[in-house]
């Protein structure tokens, strides 16, 4: 390289699809580095007349301190490892741009557009983020301190991992980018929880059970990813007590419908004196079908109940196995009930 040009050469060795690049750019007067690579103030007049060409790189800029309100220029750019401390980026259009290791440290960013842009590993640091749209936007590792949001800060319906989910070529690459969205929906979780917005924070932690679910049966872990299922149906992954009311429902009357087919149930005083085995249950009215549901939903409720009246009970072993599993699926589901309620009081 020619003492005349930059040389700066940014380490890109362990970014995917980023190879290595040495700077063209000339020297400024008796400094060693170019325009973008030097240390001095960027001033607007001075980043208007330097303006790259487009696909020009920019990776390992020094933009301390610039003012970027607006810029349009920065758009698709690639500016890995580049330095944003101290900018400004009001309203600036960073769309698809690569910012991967940049450094975004007391930075205004309101209103500016990262939309589909690669910031993972980036530092966001004292950054003011109200208005963004962070869409798309690929934030995997990327560290957040002090970041302000608000509602209109926009990061879009789902992370981007989840749809490069189905472009996946192995399994390895699926795992992988299952636990990239997980984390991401986990960190924009907390980021929401800190700034009182939980109706968004409440999303992410749905995005990050299903993520978690769905690498779970892509790493073979089948016990973890049934749990998360049943936790998923049952409770909504505890967020949801409608649903545990309406597991609870589907047990009772499932049970009512199984006791006449296992046996049937017999009344201890006499008054409900039945007992409707399969066998028997073709011939029946349709007057004794709905007395033998009837008695039976009202056993099975008090069974789930776990209140034990002991005026009807089951016959034969299948009957009083299913009484004793219902009793048990009771005493778990209004336990769930109770935590979901807590977890959503708090």
């Amino acid at each position: 390289m020619s003492e005349t040009r930059c040389g700066y050469v940014e380490d890109v060795e362990l970014l995917t699809d980023r190879g290595t690049a040495c700077c063209w750019r000339p020297v400024r007067g008796d400094d060693d580095r170019c325009f973008w690579h030097d240390g001095s103030p960027k001033t607007r007049e001075a980043l208007d007349a330097h303006r790259p060409e487009p696909g020009e790189r920019l990776d390992g800029a020094d933009l301390r301190g610039a003012d970027l309100a607006g810029a349009s220029w920065l758009r698709d750019r690639s500016l890995v490892g580049a330095d944003f401390t101290g900018a400004t980026l009001r309203g600036a259009d960073l769309t698809g741009a690569d910012c991967r290791r940049a450094t975004f440290d007391r930075v205004d960013a309101r209103r500016a557009r990262f939309d589909g842009a690669d910031v993972e590993g980036a530092m966001f640091d004292d950054v003011d983020l109200r208005e963004a749209s962070l869409d798309r936007t690929k934030l995997y590792r990327a560290g957040f301190t002090d970041v302000r949001l608000d509602r209109g800060t926009d990061f879009g319906d789902r992370v981007i991992y989840e749809t490069l989910v189905d472009d996946a070529d192995d399994r390895e690459t699926r795992v992988a980018t299952l636990e990239a969205a997980s984390w991401t929906y986990r960190e924009l979780r907390r980021l929401f929880e800190r700034d009182a917005l939980p109706r968004r924070a409440r999303t992410c932690y749905l995005g990050e059970k299903s993520t978690r679910r769905r690498a779970a049966w892509a790493r073979g872990e089948y016990l973890h990813a049934l749990t998360l299922e049943g936790s998923r149906w049952v409770m909504r992954y505890g967020t949801s007590p409608t649903r545990v009311v309406t597991s609870s429902g589907v047990v009772m009357v499932c049970s009512a419908i199984l006791y006449p087919l296992t046996g049937g149930l017999r009344a201890t005083s006499g008054t409900y004196a039945f007992e409707q085995p399969v066998r028997d249950m073709i011939a029946a009215t349709p007057l004794q079908l709905a007395r033998v549901f009837y008695n039976g939903l009202y056993f099975s409720v008090v069974t789930f109940a776990t209140l034990g009246y002991g005026d009807i009970q089951p016959v034969g072993a299948v009957a009083r196995a299913l009484a004793g599993i219902e009793a048990l699926l009771g005493s778990l589901l209004m336990a769930l009930l109770l935590f979901v309620l807590t977890r959503r009081v708090r």
